[in-house]
């Protein structure tokens, strides 16, 4: 019986290497901390399971084969020195590295609303096909339904920072962002023949 090949071997020999278990970066430890962590953001709650019932091992390695990028920040959220109370790992984390926290919570978020389960719960069939005609305005457009959302803004935190997204100048309208999209008025439009 042969040795199993290694990363380095399988790219020197153009085999491909076994794939590893993303759970090896994760002792019994760090999995009992993620436990109570996704206990404390997740509760049992209105006939819902806490995230740390959903949060198994196998749902663990789902999320963490889908996103191995998260496997070293979720290690580094885990790690023993930040101690064992969730809540004060958690505000610490947000202060001093929030992109950490951002990994951690979106593993347990992940986790939990990908369980079959959880999505029977809330009533959620999963991603849907849905038939997109491009040539048709959708009726939300005319009457106007995502103006206020465009015109707040974007909402969301950069990851490095931790802080609210700040876009310059942004189109308040949907036509605003169509037209930005589309170049000036009247080049190339199709709507004045040229």
């Amino acid at each position: 019986m042969s040795a199993p090949i290694t990363p380095s071997e399988a790219t020197s020999t153009g085999v491909k290497a076994p794939p590893t278990d993303p759970l090896a970066a994760l002792n019994e430890d760090a999995r009992a901390r993620l436990a109570a962590i996704a206990d404390r953001l997740i509760p049992d709650a209105h006939g819902m399971p806490s995230a740390a019932k959903v949060l198994t091992d196998d749902r663990l390695r789902f999320v963490l084969t889908a996103r191995p990028d998260l496997v070293g920040p979720l290690a580094a959220a885990l790690r023993p020195e930040l101690g064992d109370d969730p809540q004060f790992r958690l505000d610490l984390l947000g202060r001093d590295e929030p992109a950490v926290l951002g990994a951690l919570q979106l593993v347990v978020v992940a986790g939990y609303y990908t369980d079959r389960r959880v999505r029977d719960l809330i009533g959620y069939p999963g991603q849907l096909a849905i038939e997109v005609r491009s040539w048709q305005y959708p009726p939300y457009l005319e009457e106007g339904l995502i103006d206020a959302v465009l015109a707040r803004g974007p909402v969301w935190r950069d990851p490095a920072t931790g802080k609210r997204a700040v876009a310059a100048d942004p189109p308040r309208t949907y036509e605003e962002r169509a037209w930005a999209a589309a170049g000036p008025k009247g080049e190339n439009d199709g709507g004045d023949g040229t």
